[in-house]
């Protein structure tokens, strides 16, 4: 008998639909199905009792109020108590898995470091702490710290002289703050945006921008200029030039807001030009008020004071020690290294992860990222009344992990026991303000409440809101009109972040087109014909940073004049080229 290849075709295609006929092929799909639901990798949901727990975000000085879901001890789901929170807010139970985390470092190592080179020390060299979010009780003991050791300074970031009040203002003027996006707390923003007009002043159309009444597309650095000529300490003509604006919107602006008031002007650090306008406009009291601050032991006050970076002697740091945990205002790289000495300078940073002042410190210590961390929260910028609140952990941080207070405590010698305790019963021996609480939504009188409850409250979620001082007596209507250089033609403007707490949500959005990454670039149409560029071209950028290739994105969003590059920390606008290959 000869077999065909007709007569194999008829025996495999007889087969193949005798198999159907049989259970194999439906148990293999089942089995497969079950299988891909017990790879590694895959969620597994929590199990447990349903609860809900009270703490305040860490991620910035808003220090939003959370209510947090959580099935056993896990937090499932994070919500704001008075309003909704910023993206970073709502995913920040994420934050402890995020892959670029960090879970151990030398610790030992890093002290050996530290004693070694403080052993080093010149008669005019400094130990010196860098704290990116001022104003903590954390803040406190690294002053108290760095007032027990020789040449020891304290280095922050200065802080607002002055608070803002959005529920009295009816016209706002933004220079570049992201009032909407982050700059103060979230809720208060939101439930006086329909009371308020906003215009929002600076090259680049961000979130608020978007979100803003009316959008003035001015030159980078030209913000302290904008605020000059609607004083009246600056020509308008000049002014014009400098911004970008025509002549014609800047006395606009400027009966806008003699006429529409009481009017709010504010820029990211709420500069000296910008108080002494607002002075000007008659909001001291109505709009802006003194920065409250909450009590602290009386014990705290032969703390070192706070000096800004630029005070420091070039070449004059032998340690530093940066606190990244919080992460607050960014100083530019360069500008600390000219702070540093020449020959072999020790940085050692706090912080979650090596993307901010790890690529230039020689140590690298993992700290405890929100929400596993225990720290309070300075004064919002939009606070107008003193307050203390706790950001206390909704699960328990990993072990390797470093408290950088206890770390700096133990570079000086100084004994540290529990300062948040400390301070908690100093403000509860004060016998002002009052305790609120979230799960019932009460408040009581300190002095009505004892202080073991007082404590225990405030590790609960609660939060201490002390009595809003009185504005007093307006400071001094003084402007510096500081030495304006010329614009740049081009200009390097870092974009806004995005959310970064969520893996998921970063991979996504790293791989998007939503992002600018590191080796991409945006610029307005205008700006890349006069540069020679097109939309997807290959060109070189050159910043005071150096050059790196990047591709070229054509975006009519921007501002003529800018590039837009992508947001590392420690960036700082600044003249910039772009060159085609």
């Amino acid at each position: 008998m000869t077999t065909t290849r007709r007569d194999l075709l008829r025996f495999a295609g007889g087969a193949a639909f005798g198999a159907f006929l049989t259970p194999a092929p439906w148990r293999l799909i089942t089995d497969t199905a079950l299988w891909s639901e017990n790879w590694p990798g895959i969620p597994r949901p929590a199990r447990g009792e349903i609860r809900t727990k009270f703490t305040h975000c860490s991620l910035c000085p808003a220090g939003c109020a959370v209510r947090a879901r959580c099935v056993g001890q896990q937090p499932v789901a994070l919500a704001g108590v008075f309003g909704g929170l910023c993206p970073f807010g709502v995913t920040a139970h994420h934050l402890p898995y995020h892959p670029a985390r960090l879970r151990q470092g030398p610790v030992k190592e890093a002290a050996a470091a530290v004693a070694a080179a403080i052993a080093k020390c010149g008669p005019r060299e400094r130990v010196a702490v860098l704290d990116l979010r001022p104003g903590r009780t954390a803040s406190w003991t690294y002053r108290r710290a760095m007032a027990g050791v020789r040449n020891g300074t304290y280095i922050a970031p200065a802080q607002p002289p002055v608070s803002v009040n959005l529920a009295n203002a009816r016209t706002v003027l933004s220079l570049g703050a992201p009032l909407l996006d982050g700059w103060c707390s979230p809720a208060n923003a939101f439930a006086a945006r329909d009371r308020f007009r906003l215009i929002q002043a600076e090259p680049v159309e961000s979130r608020t921008a978007s979100l803003a009444d009316t959008w003035l597309p001015i030159r980078t650095g030209s913000e302290q200029a904008l605020a000059l000529s609607l004083a009246g300490a600056l020509d308008t003509r000049d002014a014009a030039e400098r911004t970008g604006l025509a002549e014609r919107q800047i006395v606009d602006l400027a009966r806008e807001l003699k006429e529409n008031g009481p009017a709010l002007v504010i820029d990211c650090r709420m500069s000296q030009n910008v108080v002494a306008l607002n002075v000007d406009l008659g909001s001291w009291g109505r709009t802006i008020v003194p920065r409250p601050e909450a009590p602290v032991p009386a014990a705290w006050k032969t703390a070192a004071p706070p000096a800004e970076l630029a005070a420091v002697p070039d070449g004059s740091i032998r340690v530093l020690l940066i606190d990244e945990s919080a992460p607050g205002e960014y100083l530019p790289w360069n500008e600390i290294q000219k702070k540093l000495v020449s020959g072999n300078p020790l940085v050692v940073a706090f912080a979650c992860s090596r993307e901010g002042y790890g690529q230039h410190a020689q140590f690298v210590l993992p700290a405890a990222a929100f929400p596993e961390v225990t720290d309070d929260l300075p004064a919002a910028v939009d606070a107008v009344a003193p307050g203390f609140r706790l950001a206390t952990p909704l699960i328990p941080a990993p072990d390797g992990l470093v408290n950088p207070v206890d770390f700096v405590a133990g570079v000086a010698g100084l004994a540290a026991p529990d300062a948040l305790r400390q301070r908690a019963d100093a403000i509860h021996a004060s016998g002002k303000g009052k305790l609120v609480t979230y799960a019932d939504g009460k408040s009581a009188a300190v002095k009505e409440v004892k202080a073991d409850e007082f404590w225990k409250a405030l590790n609960a979620g609660a939060c201490w809101t002390g009595d809003a001082a009185q504005p007093g007596r307006a400071p001094g209507r003084d402007f510096s009109p500081a030495a304006e250089a010329a614009v740049p033609a081009l200009t390097a403007v870092a974009a806004e972040l995005a959310i970064a707490d969520s893996p998921l949500m970063s991979k996504v959005y790293q791989e998007s087109n939503l992002r600018l990454g590191p080796d991409r670039v945006a610029m307005h149409p205008r700006s890349a014909r006069e540069c020679g560029v097109e939309d997807g071209a290959k060109a070189t950028l050159e910043t005071s940073a150096g050059q790196r290739r990047v591709e070229v994105m054509i975006d009519s969003g921007i501002c003529p004049g800018v590039v837009l590059v992508a947001a590392r920390p420690g960036f700082e606008p600044g003249q910039a080229k772009v060159v085609r290959i």
